[in-house]
Order: C-alpha cells, then sequence, then structure tokens
C-alpha cells in the first residue's frame, strides 16, 4: 500500500530572513534576526541575546541585519575576543552565509534563508538543482530537518514522462532536474527516506513507468551538496546491481578512494604519512572538505604495525547528545564503540564539532591505564583556535596533535587534476582511458574545486554520461558562478554552461526528439543539431534520428 505523503507543508514565500544557529553548553538552538533591528549578544542580564559564560564580555558584539545583508560589530569590551571564521574581529564587517562566529565556548552560524522563486514546479538544469541543494543543506541544518536526494535512472524515452509526473505530483518547492539522457535527478526538502519512497511510488504510479532510483537522506547520508549528490548515485548503482526499485547507499568500502599522488604537494605529504605510520603517536589531519583526510589516515593506518588490526571511524558530528557521546566513549567496560579499535586505529572525523561533555569521556578514555588505541583525527577547522577560545579542552588537544598534516584543497594541487579524473573514471567504468579535449583539460584545472576531490568525481561521472563515446568537451565540466566584472571569456564560458545544460534538459523532456526539443528552446532544429554537436551532445543508444 502507498504511503501517505506527511511531509510539513510549510510555506517559504516571501522575503528573505536572517537567522544565527547557537551552539553553547552542548546544546543547539535557532535566533532569528529582526529586520532592521541590531541582536547584542553577551553575558550581562539585558543583553538580547545572554550566553552565561565567564569569557564572554558582558557587551560582546552587536549584529544587524537590514534585509540585505547582515554586519557585526565589536562593542569595545576588553578581556574577550570574538573570531570570524578562525580570525579576530577588530572592527565591523560584513557576514556571509555560513561564516562562523566563536567567543568563548559559543559557536554560531550565520543563515539566510532565501524565499522559493514562484513556480517552484518546474524542472531545473543541473546546474540550478545544485545551487538548490546547496542552499537547501544550509536551511535543513537550521531547522534540524531531512532532505531527500534521488537519482533516478530512466528506461530510454521515458524520462519526459516521469517529469511530467513528478510535477504533478510535487508539493511547491520539490524540485526536478536532468542530471544526464537518461537519469534525472530529485531534491525533496523538507522529507525522510519513508516519505520519499512514498512520493517516488507515486510519481511512478502517475507515470505509469517503472524507474530505478536511488536515495540519499541527509545529514546522515552527506551533510552538504557534494556529498549528497555522490551518495544517491552510489544508492543508483546499488539500486540497479541488486535489482531495487530504490536503494539507500551501500556502506563505502574506503579501498575506493585510494588517494592519487602526483603533485609535489601531495608527493611530499604521503612521505610525511608514510614517516610517520612507523610510530604510534597521535595525528590530526587538517583541510578543507572532501580533501581527502579520512582516506589518508586509512592510508596511514595501512601502513602501519596496525594494518592487521581493526580500523574504525567515527562521525563527531554525529556524537551532540550525551546518549551518542556515551555510545562511542563512555563504556568503562569496554561496551563502547571507540573500544573496538583496540589494538587497531581510530580515526575521529570533524574532531573539532565534539561538544564538551563527549571531550570528558573521550580524554578519560585515551588516558586509562592500558589503552591500545591509536587515534588518528581529521578536522576542517582550527583547533589551536578553539583551545585558545575555550571550546576544545587542551589536554586532549595535546593528545590528538603529536602530529599535525595539513591537506591541501584540489586547487592547490593542480598536478593531481588529471590522474584523479583518469581514476575516477576507472571507478565509474570507463572501457577505456578518459579522453579529454585540449579545452576541457584546461577547464580541468582552472576550475577552482571547491567542493573538492568529491565535486570533482560527481563531475566525472556526470561528463562521462554526457559525452557518451565522445571524448569530454570544456562544456561537459563544471564552469565557476559568474562574479560582478567578469572579462568576456569569463562570460562565453558560462553562457555556455547554461546553454548546454539547457539543451541536455530540453532533450530529456521530449524524450530526445529533436524537433519537440529544438521547439522547447525556440529554435530550429538545424541550430539544435549543431549546438549538440558542439557539446559533444549524443543520442542516447537505441534510439534513431527524430
Amino acid at each position: 500500500m502507498e504511503a501517505a505523503d506527511t511531509r510539513a507543508e510549510e510555506g517559504d514565500q516571501g522575503e528573505s530572513r536572517a537567522f544565527l544557529v547557537l551552539r553553547h553548553l552542548g546544546e543547539l538552538s535557532v535566533v532569528d534576526l529582526a529586520l532592521g533591528a541590531s541582536l547584542r549578544i553577551g553575558s550581562a542580564p539585558d543583553a538580547d541575546l545572554r550566553l552565561d559564560a565567564a569569557s564572554i564580555a558582558p557587551q560582546q558584539v552587536e549584529v544587524a541585519w537590514d534585509g540585505k545583508g547582515v554586519s557585526i560589530r565589536p562593542l569595545g569590551s576588553t578581556g574577550a575576543a570574538t573570531f570570524v571564521n578562525g580570525k579576530r574581529l577588530i572592527e565591523r564587517m560584513e557576514l556571509k552565509p555560513g561564516d562562523e562566529l566563536a567567543m568563548g565556548p559559543a559557536q554560531l552560524v550565520l543563515g539566510v534563508a532565501t524565499p522559493l522563486e514562484a513556480g517552484g514546479r518546474r524542472s531545473l538544469t543541473h546546474h540550478e538543482l545544485r545551487e538548490r541543494l546547496a542552499e537547501e543543506v544550509a536551511r535543513a541544518s537550521r531547522r534540524g530537518r531531512k532532505t531527500s536526494v534521488v537519482m533516478l535512472k530512466a528506461r530510454s524515452g521515458t524520462g519526459g514522462q516521469i517529469a511530467s509526473a513528478a510535477l504533478e505530483t510535487f508539493r511547491m518547492g520539490d524540485v526536478i532536474a536532468t542530471w544526464a539522457s537518461d537519469q534525472l535527478e530529485v531534491l525533496l526538502p523538507d522529507t525522510s527516506g519513508e516519505e520519499a519512497r512514498a512520493v517516488l511510488s507515486r510519481v511512478a504510479r502517475v507515470a505509469g513507468v517503472d524507474f530505478e532510483a536511488g536515495l540519499a537522506v541527509g545529514p546522515e547520508d552527506g551533510d552538504d551538496a557534494d556529498r549528497l549528490v555522490y551518495a544517491s548515485r552510489r544508492a543508483l548503482k546499488h539500486a540497479m546491481r541488486e535489482g531495487l526499485s530504490v536503494a539507500r547507499p551501500p556502506e563505502e568500502d574506503p579501498l575506493d578512494t585510494l588517494p592519487v599522488f602526483a603533485d609535489a604537494a601531495t608527493l611530499k605529504l604521503a612521505a610525511a604519512v608514510t614517516t610517520v605510520a612507523k610510530g604510534q603517536r597521535s595525528a590530526l589531519f587538517t583541510g578543507e572538505i572532501s580533501t581527502g583526510k579520512t582516506v589518508l589516515a586509512h592510508r596511514l593506518h595501512r601502513e602501519s604495525g596496525r594494518a592487521d588490526g581493526p580500523f574504525i571511524v567515527l562521525s563527531c558530528t554525529e556524537l551532540m547528545d550525551d546518549a551518542g557521546a556515551m555510545a562511542a566513549f563512555g563504556g568503562a567496560d569496554g561496551g563502547c564503540r571507540a573500544e573496538l579499535a583496540r589494538g587497531g586505529t581510530l580515526v575521529l572525523e570533524e574532531v573539532g564539532d565534539l561538544p564538551p561533555g563527549a571531550q570528558h569521556l573521550l580524554f578519560a578514555l585515551l588516558t586509562r591505564e592500558g589503552s591500545a588505541i591509536r587515534v588518528l583525527s581529521t578536522t576542517q577547522r582550527t583547533l589551536a583556535g578553539l583551545v585558545e577560545r575555550g571550546a576544545f579542552e587542551a589536554p586532549l588537544y595535546d593528545l590528538l596533535t603529536d602530529e599535525v598534516l595539513e591537506v591541501p584543497a584540489l586547487r592547490n594541487r593542480p598536478d593531481d587534476l588529471l590522474p584523479l579524473a583518469e581514476h575516477f573514471a576507472a571507478r565509474a567504468g570507463s572501457p577505456g582511458p578518459l579522453r579529454l579535449s585540449a579545452a576541457a583539460l584546461a577547464r580541468l584545472r582552472s576550475y577552482p574545486w571547491p567542493g573538492n576531490v568529491l565535486e570533482l568525481r560527481n563531475a566525472i561521472e556526470r561528463a562521462l554520461r554526457l559525452a557518451g563515446e565522445g571524448e569530454i568537451l570544456a562544456e561537459h565540466l563544471p564552469s565557476d558562478p559568474l562574479p560582478l566584472g567578469s572579462g568576456e571569456g569569463r562570460l562565453r564560458e558560462h553562457v555556455d554552461g547554461v546553454e548546454r545544460d539547457a539543451i541536455i534538459k530540453a532533450l530529456a523532456d521530449s524524450n530526445h526528439n529533436q524537433t519537440h526539443a529544438a521547439k522547447r528552446l525556440g529554435i530550429s532544429r538545424r541550430a539544435l543539431i549543431y549546438k549538440m554537436e558542439k557539446y559533444g551532445l549524443k543520442r542516447p543508444p537505441g534510439q534513431g534520428r527524430r
């Protein structure tokens, strides 16, 4: 029986809203910023937002929201410091969504909820959906709600039917986009996995066709856009392999993401990993999201004398309550999850996110007599800065940082790009060597890859599908968002990317009927064929010329 769709029908129409997500004393809360008003934060009883901590001044900072931007200014207090993204706040400055504020043990993250545009029940391009997904992940983290991302594999010629059925049954705010000619991607905000399955069941019934689907649900399957897309792709592969209509992503094999070293920066890092592996000291891997920190921790384990022992990974972002912390670190009788690493290696992912209670338990566990656990940690945050602000215990910091290994961002290791792309193409089942045009190779090396290695993997898998049996062109790869004042070359690159995605979507919506797709685009069929050739867009296998 088809489950009822119980998802919240909350309207997100209207003006943008700004808010702060506060983590203090192990608790998460949300503070909305009033339009045109200032919010004074401090420890004084009359502060608009009172933070009870000795290290916070009576009047610490003032935050203001004018409908277009958010600003912060220090209030001239002595003996206390405020940090914005790890840098000390000296004078008034403008904030951006996602900026992190820290004062003493309190951490605040700025969010801005952007209203959905009218006509939300339309099919999007891949580029549009990716932008919407990034916004939705930020919004969902504020509300503590689920976000579901689905990757659909349609039978040849049925993509348009499925898209039409989805738009017919979706709520406002649910969106569907074209990932490739026979694959669609769906974003379902405020939707659990069970509810997403009910939505997919209804879409299949209305469309009158079957399809295979990979379902990823945030935050458990991913806490950012690239991780959720990657998880939905893995789930789809699992569904196709096991003959399932809908599947969740299987547990990832660390061997599937072996590091690739070709750049001088990562060759030097690999040598450092090998050296550290020979000892028994703890190590902290630092760097941006998805640079490969946990993968490198796994390499260190394999090269160490503990290679035959267990390799246990704990995500510290999931240990925010007392029950989770106790289950991870509190078993004095050996019953906690961390104890499973005895004789092997324990990896603490994003250790900077551990709340105070969990920090106490972890320190007690690691200093217990007879502990035989080697600890490797990863973090995107400046752990030393957290110690300075009193948000991370100094003794635990000393225990975890015998060695500190910085993993460079992908944009700072350009000679790794092509080997990684070739590795991911092989993992995606490419029948031969990766074929890139000269312009594609230039795009590969010039794009900044803000999502690092995981964004590259997603992009290569999509480029292979778009190129078919041909070589990958520049238009098959992502391009930078267009900043104001861009030069003519960057403008051309941006326009080509938008045009390519619009053609891909029109062809999918028209079941690859070129005449109908050209009509949707408002161009002639001859112009469409020319542009398909320009962007290397092939017809799906088994479809004749139409």
